[in-house]
């Protein structure tokens, strides 16, 4: 909060309210971030990260660089448009770039519980649901087009984007977020998904979790998005930088429980290997043997989705015979 003479020249300054809370709120989130990052990558080489967990290390390592960054910038931008035009620039790249994360990883579990057996490169829905993003760069342009920063007479920083980018924004973020949860749903309730199989048991627990992930994950950026259109650029900054980092932490911790084993997974696990034990060698068939040992990182679809294909395909074969 500023102090002005009579002439107008400003005085001294210090933090108010707002900026305490903001900066607060960045190092919960930065905290936040960094222990979930050492959760996922604990006893993990990195040199072994597949498509989907390079993915999720990826939106842990921008959340807490968007965390750290915003923390600097909500701190500097006041009285200084230099400042206040990169943490603009920031909120728009940053939080773009987790968002396409976001919704590359909810591609790859639409394609983990869709498409078993085919290749990504051989999946029409993957490789739809892959164009489908191409839109975005065209969006994230015109946000920066039409970004706005600004200094008021009291010396705040205020930025955002006009309706023009606004308005695109968050209809391409609800369409795309309602697009694939609609997949997941019709995954979940359809006679004929392969996650009515033997696999149910797991592969419904993936699309389960990730539908609820990605219902999370539109209700966040909707609300934040919102802001940005109801204040149509004129922002105050501590305040765009404090949602856009809720938004991406908030969102990181539902990708964090998204990958998460669940409570069941060993058992179910051992529920499988049992029953192929009984039933396989009666049909000349070798047992599916037991889950190998899953590091840290490793998620219900981390285990080798080649044993869910394995698993299900004997089983199939055994309960077609037995009938």
């Amino acid at each position: 909060m500023a102090t002005f003479d009579s002439s107008g020249a400003r005085t001294n300054y210090g933090p108010d309210t707002l900026e305490i809370v903001g900066l607060f709120l960045s190092l919960i989130c930065i905290s936040l971030m960094s222990l979930l990052f050492g959760r996922k990558t604990s006893a993990t080489k990195f040199s072994s990260l597949n498509f989907a967990r390079s993915l999720v290390v990826g939106l842990y390592t921008i959340s807490w660089l968007f965390s750290l960054i915003a923390a600097i910038l909500a701190q500097t931008n006041n009285f200084n448009p230099i400042s206040c035009t990169v943490s603009n620039f920031m909120c728009i790249l940053l939080y773009a770039g987790s968002k396409v994360l976001i919704y590359l990883f909810l591609i790859e579990r639409v394609y983990v519980v869709t498409a078993i057996g085919v290749t990504r490169r051989n999946s029409p829905m993957f490789k739809f649901n892959i164009a489908l993003l191409s839109p975005y760069i065209g969006i994230v342009t015109v946000a920066i087009i039409y970004r706005i920063s600004f200094i008021d007479t009291g010396g705040e920083c205020r930025f955002g984007i006009l309706d023009q980018a606004s308005i695109p924004l968050i209809a391409y973020d609800c369409f795309l977020n309602v697009w694939l949860t609609a997949l997941f749903l019709r995954a979940l309730v359809s006679s004929t998904s392969l996650l009515q199989g033997p696999t149910k048991s797991k592969l419904r627990m993936v699309a389960y979790r990730t539908f609820i992930g990605s219902v999370l994950s539109f209700v966040f950026s909707t609300a934040n998005i919102a802001s940005i259109v109801v204040f149509n650029g004129h922002e105050r900054g501590v305040i765009c930088l404090g949602l856009c980092t809720l938004d991406v932490t908030l969102n990181a911790i539902t990708i964090h429980w998204v990958t998460s084993r669940g409570r069941n997974s060993k058992s179910e696990e051992s529920d499988i290997t049992r029953r192929s034990s009984r039933v396989a060698p009666q049909y000349g068939m070798t047992p599916v043997g037991p889950a190998k040992h899953v590091s840290a990182l490793e998620t219900h679809v981390s285990v080798s989705i080649e044993s869910y294909v394995e698993e299900y395909h004997q089983l199939h074969i055994a309960n077609k015979s037995f009938h």
